[in-house]
């Protein structure tokens, strides 16, 4: 039998572009907690940034360059109708290493995740103004 998963989302938008932080729950598992943060950036054309962005590889130098905490993990691209890309999303978990983020329930613990995301929506920011 199928079950419903719990995600939570905030967004932050800004000019030609939007940055996401994204919350799921998984089974926990090897010591584990069941919470998996990740923060993206759906760029859109009329950014400057988006003509930076070449195919499907995430660790292309458009991506790179970006604040993401251990550098991007995730690009993808949406497309209109007409096949024209809408927008490409493009982004990093917090799931790598060392890391410790899983047992972070709530916005109010995983604060250092909204920070890094308050980070990617000021470089973008900037940038919109280039």
């Amino acid at each position: 039998m199928s079950k419903f998963e719990h995600k939570d989302k905030w967004v932050m938008s800004g000019n030609n572009f939007a940055v996401e932080v994204y919350r799921h729950g998984v089974e926990p598992r090897d010591g584990e907690g069941p919470n998996r943060w990740a923060v993206y950036a759906y760029i859109y054309p009329q950014h400057p940034h988006f003509d930076k962005f070449e195919g499907n590889a995430m660790y292309q130098d458009a991506a790179s360059v970006m604040p993401f905490h251990g550098g991007p993990s995730y690009l993808q691209w949406y497309f209109n109708s007409d096949r024209e890309p809408c927008s490409v999303k493009v982004g990093a978990d917090y799931h790598h290493l060392y890391d410790d983020f899983t047992h972070y329930a709530t916005k109010d613990d995983a604060w250092v995740v909204f920070k890094d995301a308050e980070e990617l929506h000021e470089w973008l920011t900037v940038r919109a103004r280039i």
